[in-house]
């Protein structure tokens, strides 16, 4: 990831000293522009990875689920964090993927401005586009800064998302049932 060049930091300089004051002639305060910057591009800026697959030894049909996978992301609205865990769940067809893969796609996804609701959905998306499992879910619960530190003010505040796909779409059948009380914790 570049730099960025003296022209974005004089912009920057430029907004942070009407909107909140910043004081460039304060030594303190003389690279919080190039900083600002440096910081939206590291969460907003994507880390390539190979996300490999494999077919399994034996033929699997029971549910591979990951919980409490820690992300942070950049709300499209204010421009401030929302953090949390993402819990995932696929039932294997014919190919399984390490279980890092499963974090480094949260990761991977979670470097955007974007809201909670597109997240979740862009995980169950790349996951069943790399996977081709039987079904996919994904749950992502989190708290948003923009409603923590301005607005309503209401700390502790969690917003849970989903997207179900595959056999987790089919409210008439247990998948879903039964990823949903994996993840809290029954199992």
């Amino acid at each position: 990831m570049p730099p960025p060049n003296d022209v974005e930091i004089m912009l920057a300089e430029q907004l942070l000293a009407s909107v909140v004051g910043l004081d460039p002639s304060n030594p303190q305060e003389k690279e919080t522009p190039r900083r600002f910057l440096q910081a939206l591009r590291e969460m907003t800026t994507r880390e390539p990875f190979e996300f490999t697959t494999f077919k399994p030894d034996v033929p699997l049909d029971e549910m591979i689920v990951e919980r409490d996978i820690s992300f942070h992301s950049l709300c499209r609205h204010h421009v401030l964090p929302f953090e949390g865990v993402a819990h995932i769940a696929y039932v294997p067809d014919e190919r399984m993927a390490g279980i890092s893969k499963l974090a480094r796609t949260v990761r991977y996804c979670a470097a955007a401005l974007q809201t909670q609701e597109e997240l979740t959905v862009e995980i169950a998306t790349f996951l069943e586009d790399n996977l081709r499992p039987r079904g996919v879910a994904v749950v992502m619960e989190a708290e948003h800064m923009c409603m923590t530190l301005r607005g309503v003010k209401a700390p502790g505040a969690k917003t849970s998302t989903a997207a179900m796909k595959g056999v987790f779409a089919d409210h008439a059948r247990t998948a879903k049932a039964e990823f949903l009380s994996r993840i809290d914790g029954r199992r």
